[in-house]
């Protein structure tokens, strides 16, 4: 779901899912990124995949009212987060009854890790519902693989 978000005129509007930018291009896509980020949103989607900006600083945003908001919701209809992408892959692993697989990638320190720490939270989460039991101890067990150096 597409929705343009401020009332500050047309240049402010942010859009929290890329795709429904009027004018795609660098210029807008940044703007569009920093509008979001000024207002403390550092999740943005293209399509189903989520764009994460550091913050370099702890956001009131992963908190259990959080994993209950977005446990079993679909892509875009709330305000884009990582537990949306967590919940989608589980509730597709349970569906399917397939393996899923998540790729976080980034720059040195851009917030890879601590993406994963808040993924590895919300899938825990979310198997302790009774869903899928020992799904906690096989995600707890993915510690020593958090980071893969590409070079």
């Amino acid at each position: 779901m597409l929705r343009p978000r401020g009332s500050e005129g047309p240049q402010q509007k942010d859009y929290d899912d890329l795709c429904g930018l009027p004018d795609l291009n660098e210029k807008t896509l940044l703007e569009n990124l920093r509008n979001r980020f000024k207002q403390e949103k550092i999740y943005t989607y293209v399509g189903s995949i989520l764009i994460v900006i550091n913050p370099f600083k702890f956001l009131p945003i992963y908190n259990p009212k959080y994993v209950k908001m977005y446990d079993n919701h679909q892509l875009g209809k709330l305000e884009p987060h990582i537990y949306a992408v967590a919940d989608v892959a589980y509730h597709a692993m349970l569906q399917r009854r397939k393996n899923q697989c998540i790729v976080i990638s980034g720059e040195s320190g851009s917030g890879k890790t601590q993406s994963t720490n808040f993924l590895i939270h919300h899938l825990t989460a979310l198997s302790q519902k009774g869903f899928a039991s020992g799904v906690e101890q096989i995600i707890l067990g993915a510690g020593p693989v958090l980071e893969v150096r590409w070079k």
